[in-house]
């Protein structure tokens, strides 16, 4: 009798905690969307991501996503949203031969963000997004900015360099005779293209 009172008890108590630790997990920062999700974060910031809608998908594909874009500084742990993306948003000042200067509302996909900001500077970003099903669009946001930069990049961020924080990108081109092949290259938080590889193996 007493271990079955027991038991009772101990199961009473478990199922009561569950839902306080439950709604513990989804306390947001103050102003953030508590749909939203962290996609990026360091010791001064959270960056999150919202879906406000989804645009008409291509059978057999995935939808893209309307999202808005959120940062939190720790500090002060109050929600500031930065953008909502485009996802119709006219790409014709899109360029492959240098980095173009955009309105930030322009920005038509985001599915990945990293912080470039190091400790206690101005928040930067480098968001990057698939608008069209194959290229990759990556954007350098200073969060103090109505503008961004677009890279002339098409493959997304490969990683950044330890000691001059360069971001190491990766695009795709077409041989005249056919085969495809890739490009590395290095560019800095301006957009500048510091250096280039190309790699002469065919896919």
């Amino acid at each position: 009798m007493k271990r079955s009172v027991l038991l009772t008890f101990i199961v009473l108590l478990v199922c009561g905690c569950q839902p306080a630790r439950k709604e513990e997990g989804m306390v947001k920062d103050e102003g953030v969307p508590s749909t939203a999700y962290v996609v990026a974060e360091n010791e001064d910031y959270k960056v999150f991501l919202n879906d406000e809608a989804i645009a008409d998908s291509i059978e057999g594909l995935p939808a893209i996503k309307q999202v808005s874009l959120w940062v939190c500084k720790n500090a002060e742990r109050e929600g500031k949203k930065v953008l909502t993306t485009h996802i119709h948003a006219n790409g014709s000042w899109f360029s492959m031969d240098h980095a173009v200067k955009v309105p930030r509302d322009s920005i038509p996909a985001i599915h990945k963000a990293v912080i470039l900001s190091w400790h206690d500077e101005p928040l930067k970003l480098l968001v990057e997004g698939c608008s069209d099903y194959r290229n990759v669009q990556s954007f350098i946001i200073n969060a103090e900015s109505d503008s961004a930069i677009c890279l002339p990049t098409n493959s997304g961020l490969v990683g950044m360099s330890k000691e001059e924080g360069l971001l190491i990108m990766q695009s795709y081109d077409y041989y005249q005779d056919g085969g495809r092949y890739n490009v590395i290259e290095a560019f800095d938080e301006e957009g500048h293209r510091i250096s280039s590889m190309e790699a002469i193996i065919k896919n």
